[in-house]
């Protein structure tokens, strides 16, 4: 009977110790990969035309853990553009740019699809809902095939 119970708490550590880090991750935070494309707490994300840089940056909001979105003019040492809403990380999010225009894209599972394109020298927040005549970047295809084609 020991020997079993041995074996049965030996077997749940090793379980535990397999399977809950892959439960820390949260989506917009550290734990967003990198792969080129999309834009991550460590790792800001430089437009196609190499002109801007989109930031994230999280805080805490009363408790919950929420990010926000800044984009910089790289040759410009001016204040960034702060994005005018915030994103829960607990929730499916992704920012990436446009494929092959300045267009800073963020689909969030909580609060819907934005996208920020500069008119007449100034950033501008558009939501897809309200243009579904935008160009979905392949990117957001990929992450969401069921939803953008």
């Amino acid at each position: 009977m020991k020997n079993t119970l041995k074996l049965i708490m030996a077997l749940f550590l090793i379980i535990t110790v397999c399977i809950f880090p892959g439960c820390t991750k949260e989506n917009g935070g550290k734990a967003m990969k990198q792969n080129g494309s999309l834009a991550s707490l460590d790792y800001p994300l430089v437009s196609q035309s190499g002109k801007y840089e989109a930031v994230i940056e999280a805080f805490d909001d009363d408790g919950v853990r929420s990010f926000k979105l800044f984009i910089s003019d790289i040759n410009n040492n001016d204040s960034p553009y702060e994005a005018d809403i915030t994103f829960r990380t607990r929730d499916r999010n992704y920012v990436f740019w446009a494929d092959e225009e300045d267009i800073l894209w963020c689909y969030s599972g909580d609060i819907g699809t934005y996208f920020w394109l500069k008119e007449n020298g100034t950033w501008t927040k558009k939501i897809y809902a309200d243009n579904p005549e935008a160009i979905v970047p392949q990117a957001l295809k990929e992450a969401r095939p069921n939803k953008y084609k």
